[in-house]
């Protein structure tokens, strides 16, 4: 159209409309100077932004830059005043040609099965086995004659010496145990039974059995005796000192083993549906270069700090070389694999019976807890869910709202009405000259990572990956640069975008005109 036929604007109305462009935004500036032709997405038959049918009927009509308007010939923007650029509506489908993809900087990746983990990653300090933790304390009132164990952080064995108790109280029941005796070998009626109550009365003053036959063979009576320790470990506490005076029950030495430390974890409440029991975690530790430890999950805490939002998870680590110390802090990484579903991944839990304070602690058969001693209770055998290769699309092909999301599927290949590939006669897909692109409202996972295992059984990171639930074909290219431009345009031409998933016109910049 010439110069002659064009509405006049006045300075005022250019100065206006030149704000309001600025204001529309970059990836509508974008897409108004750099493709000017051919490159529109029509809203599809179906559903908007499912992913829906298309006819593939391409119409030509003409617009402004900004969309203010939509007409089938060309001429000046009754709104603006700018001229009138031809366009072409492709359904569906938005078609672009290499120079377009090149200036929007489109790229793309296929959507492929692959393993994927959720990664979370905190910090935790190193705490001693509760479970593996003794006090050694004073069965009898006494006087303490000498502490083999003199000091704190010494190692101790099973049975060690740990002190000299002198015991008037033990003197006489061993007193008693040497009459007893003696009325038994000169066959006085009775003295078998009065032997065996003096024997129970040293075992409650806490003599062992290899104790109770020192002391019956010895020739004299003895007011002293040795305390054993009852357990290997580190003497973390030392409580009286030689020449005191005790009290029954009164506690002389704690002592803990440290072959197995707990590490104490704080995990946010947004990461702990990925928390299970026995799953496996990887700790370092800032002192310890160059080694690597592992560990399981082995309690969860039921409550919620409601000051952090977290809770605190037990790891049990082994410490058989004793590197670790109580007091460390360690960096865990807990790999919540996923299954095929795109669900936590489980690990199995083999056994019928299991102790119903220590739920690692499994048997095929009936029989006691290693570490509490309570009975084992019958219990369904804990069936893990094996981790798998799940649907996955690239984290930076998502577009998201909140609480809708999109991502743009590049199609090379020509689709029936119905939304299926087209074949030739020979069934090979009919091949576009130019890729198209759909948005495809999904449901996905939460984000995780795509990984390698190693020989060592280590995993190592290759990207961040979202698992798709579902609204995603199989075999296809989703757009991973570039879909913010190519769903802004969606939106300027009033088509289903992220924003507006019915479509619709916009409220541009024009609207004050």
């Amino acid at each position: 159209m010439s110069n002659e036929q064009k509405p006049v604007v006045s300075f005022f109305q250019r100065r206006a409309f030149l704000l309001s462009a600025l204001g529309g935004g970059l990836a509508g500036l974008v897409g108004a100077i750099a493709l000017p032709e051919g490159w529109l997405i029509a809203a599809p038959a179906g559903k908007a932004g499912d992913g829906g049918t298309t006819s593939g009927k391409s119409e030509a009509f003409y617009a402004c830059p900004m969309f203010c308007t939509r007409l089938d010939k060309p001429g000046t923007c009754p709104v603006c005043g700018m001229d009138l650029e031809r366009f072409v509506d492709t359904g569906a489908m938005l078609e672009l040609t290499e120079r377009e993809r090149m200036a929007m900087g489109v790229k793309s990746a296929p959507v492929q099965r692959l393993q994927l983990a959720r990664e979370i990653r905190t910090l935790g300090q190193f705490e001693p086995d509760e479970s593996l933790d003794r006090v050694v304390s004073a069965w009898v009132a006494g006087r303490i004659d000498r502490l083999y164990a003199d000091f704190t952080g010494v190692t101790v064995s099973e049975g060690d010496h740990l002190f000299d108790l002198y015991s008037p109280e033990l003197y006489v029941a061993h007193r008693e145990l040497k009459v007893a005796q003696q009325s038994l070998a000169n066959k006085t009626p009775g003295a078998d039974r009065l032997v065996e109550l003096s024997r129970e009365k040293l075992r409650r003053l806490g003599l062992s059995a290899a104790q109770l036959t020192e002391l019956e063979a010895r020739e004299a009576t003895t007011a002293t005796f040795t305390v054993p320790s009852p357990a290997s470990g580190v003497v973390l506490e030392k409580m009286a000192r030689e020449g005191q005076y005790v009290e029954m029950g009164m506690p002389i030495y704690r002592i803990t083993d440290l072959s197995r430390l707990w590490l104490m974890l704080n995990v946010h409440e947004r990461d702990l549906p990925f928390v299970s029991l026995g799953q496996r975690v990887d700790v370092e530790v800032s002192g310890l270069r160059g080694h690597h430890f592992e560990g399981a999950v082995s309690f969860i805490d039921p409550v919620l700090d409601t000051m952090t939002r977290t809770a605190r998870v037990r790891v049990e680590v082994p410490n058989v070389q004793g590197l670790l110390k109580p007091g460390l802090f360690g960096a865990a990484t807990l790999f919540a694999e996923l299954a095929s579903d795109g669900t936590l991944a489980t690990p199995s839990l083999p056994g019928e019976y299991a102790c119903p304070m220590h739920p690692l602690q499994r048997s095929d058969a009936p029989g006691r807890c290693r570490i509490c001693g309570m009975e084992l209770k019958k219990r369904v055998p804990a069936k893990g869910k094996a981790a798998g290769k799940v649907l996955a699309v690239p984290r930076e092909a998502v577009l998201s709202t909140g609480k809708r999301t999109l991502v743009y599927v590049e199609w090379w290949a020509e689709r029936e009405p119905d939304g299926s590939i087209r074949h030739d006669h020979a069934g090979n897909a009919k091949k576009l000259a130019q890729p198209q692109y759909q948005g495809f409202e999904v449901h996905l996972g939460p984000l995780c990572s795509a990984f390698h295992r190693k020989e060592d059984g280590t995993l190592h990171k290759l990207g961040d990956y979202y698992p798709v639930i579902e609204g995603l074909p199989t075999g296809v290219r989703v757009v991973t640069h570039g879909q913010f431009l190519i769903d802004s345009q969606q939106e300027l031409s009033g088509k289903p975008s992220l924003f507006r998933p019915q479509g619709g016109s916009t409220d541009g910049g024009h609207s004050g005109h």
